[in-house]
């Protein structure tokens, strides 16, 4: 429980929501920081405790941090859906209470590397990087229920159910791991329980259940390798992947032709007052300057330079009208080319949504070689770019048939609708299985209670609120300085944790710890790579190496108490 401990969190977002409710359940006491003025601030609001008192910020930032009560508050969470509000809030409150810790939410948790010193950054999370590989698990009908971070990687833990035909199967616990760089923190046998892994285990036999931890890109092949059909339609992308082809857009055409417009007209005045011509003449003359052509001689010397730029201005504006026009015919041709690519896809995922989540998304998608078609409503997505690089995109929406059937859906294995809007990802979802009965459902949702209630009805596999998955490590990060968060399985309590050795640990040390139920899933030596489960086996820790460890509540404690200091996950 939290009593007596207050918590200020800034920024009206759903995120806010989740860590409002799960602060408050612990008897903490919670200010928000925020302005209800907009309709989006205005609906959160509705969403929190009566009791949670909020503060609105004026011109004085500085007010309204005393009016929170800053001042021995046990952490600072940004948690606004706009980056650099956070950091400007952030920056703000560490001049006026700098030994406050913060907790900062940003899309690109790495930039605040450079600024935890001086900021006092205890953790920096991405939403949509914590919750994307619980979405692309649960493409695979497998369950990630912890994301971490360690240095610039994520570090899931995922249960995996283990069959006859899986890649892992009648393999003993140091074999899997070297294998597949994964590590094995817990095993559920055939009809048993729950129980810590440790080097001694029994080999994996068919329905036995695993949770596995490791780097994310490890994390997930191997949960895509365990599903035969996804591992098969891997192998065929690989085999027909073609050239990447280049997006095209035209975004100066209506300035281009504005000023277009707007020198003839000029040219056409002009002339038509200066050689007394009709409007058809001026405007002959007009077009004729502007195609470079001559135009009537006339003594006065500043319309023979007034001719002159409007000659040469329009010839350039010209040639960018054209230069527009091609692209917008390249880009139809480039929009039909990624149709003409998506429908020939089988057994692919179909994301719909390229907000930050659906980024996230394809690219572990990707990064994996899952075939892939995003459908995005915006045409102009910050990511549509970037992503149309190698994964087909279609712009539309995604709850139309017509839509869906343009990114392949008939033959798709899985959809994953990931917009802002619940109602329109369940219906997208829906008018997918009406055009594919046997595709796997994926949708994110924020009001749980209305998937609970209409997921059925709208034949959703899978529902996820992004800001439910990853709120956890925000929850960690704020209450403990070394973020432990707690994971239930059955009847076995498990803590998973980032730290860092206050000490060297030699192999055999760390092998005794393992024999104890300690797993450790991820590893970083100094400043290098972050390094896979393997590595723990066989090298020893210096004195500030960082790892993700995972164990027995008790023995994690235990092992805290005896090795770790404050770690700097980030």
């Amino acid at each position: 429980m939290l009593e007596g401990r207050r918590f200020i969190i800034i920024g009206l977002s759903r995120l806010t929501v989740r860590l409002v409710e799960s602060l408050t359940q612990r008897h903490a006491r919670v200010v928000v920081i925020g302005d209800p003025a907009d309709a989006a601030g205005a609906e959160i609001v509705t969403l929190l405790p009566d009791h949670v008192r909020v503060v609105v910020p004026g011109r004085d930032q500085d007010q309204a941090f005393l009016d929170a009560g800053l001042f021995g508050a046990t952490a600072l969470l940004a948690l606004s859906d706009d980056d650099l509000e956070n950091l400007r809030f952030v920056a703000d409150a560490h001049e006026l209470a700098p030994q406050v810790p913060v907790v900062l939410r940003t899309f690109q948790p790495e930039l605040a590397d450079h600024l935890s010193a001086s900021l006092n950054i205890r953790r920096a999370y991405s939403v949509a990087a914590l919750a994307a590989p619980a979405f692309v698990a649960a493409s695979f009908d497998e369950q990630v229920i912890e994301t971490l971070r360690l240095a610039d990687e994520e570090i899931p833990l995922c249960v995996l159910d283990i069959d006859a035909s899986s890649p892992i199967v009648g393999r003993d616990l140091m074999t899997v791991q070297h294998s597949t760089l994964c590590a094995i923190v817990a095993i559920r046998p055939h009809e048993q329980e729950w129980r810590p892994a440790t080097d001694s285990s029994p080999a994996l036999g068919a329905g036995d259940r695993v949770l596995i931890g490791g780097r994310h890109g490890d994390v997930l092949r191997l949960a895509a390798q365990n599903d035969p059909a996804v591992a098969a339609s891997v192998r065929s992308h690989r085999r027909h992947r073609r050239g990447r082809p280049t997006r095209i857009t035209a975004t100066l055409l209506p300035i281009s032709a504005l000023l277009f417009v707007v020198v003839f007209i000029t040219t056409t005045m002009v002339n038509r007052v200066v050689f007394d011509l009709d409007l058809t003449g001026a405007m002959s003359v007009a077009l004729n300057s502007a195609l470079g052509g001559s135009t009537p001689v006339t003594s006065s010397q500043w319309v023979q330079v007034f001719n002159m730029l409007s000659t040469v201005a329009g010839t350039i504006l010209l040639w960018i009208l054209l230069s527009h026009i091609t692209a917008i015919v390249l880009a139809e041709r480039f929009e039909q080319r990624m149709t003409k690519r998506a429908s020939r896809m089988q057994n692919h995922v179909v994301v719909v949504g390229l907000g930050k989540l659906g980024y996230r998304i394809v690219a572990l998608l990707e990064e994996l070689g899952v075939p892939t078609v995003a459908i995005e409503h915006e045409s102009d997505s910050r990511f549509l770019d970037a992503v149309a690089t190698h994964t087909p995109v279609l712009t539309g929406d995604g709850q139309l048939s017509e839509n869906l059937e343009r990114g392949g859906i008939e033959q798709a294995r899985c959809i994953i609708a990931v917009t802002n809007d619940d109602l329109a990802n369940l219906a997208s979802c829906l008018e997918a299985r009406n055009l594919n009965p046997d595709i796997r459902t994926v949708t994110r949702v924020f009001d749980e209670r209305l998937a609970a209630r209409l997921g059925k009805a709208f034949q959703v596999d899978v529902a996820l609120s992004s800001t439910s998955v990853a709120a956890s490590a925000f929850l960690g990060a704020a209450v403990d300085v070394l973020a432990m968060r707690p994971i239930e399985l059955d009847d076995v309590d498990l803590l998973v944790f980032c730290f860092r050795a206050a000490a060297a640990m030699s192999v055999e040390t760390i092998a005794s710890w393992r024999d104890e139920g300690v797993g450790f899933i991820a590893v970083q030596h100094g400043d290098g790579a972050v390094q896979p489960a393997s590595a723990a086996a066989n090298e020893a820790l210096l004195a500030g190496d960082e790892a993700i460890v995972v164990g027995p509540a008790a023995v994690i404690t235990r092992f805290s108490a005896a090795h770790s200091v404050p770690s700097v996950e980030r």
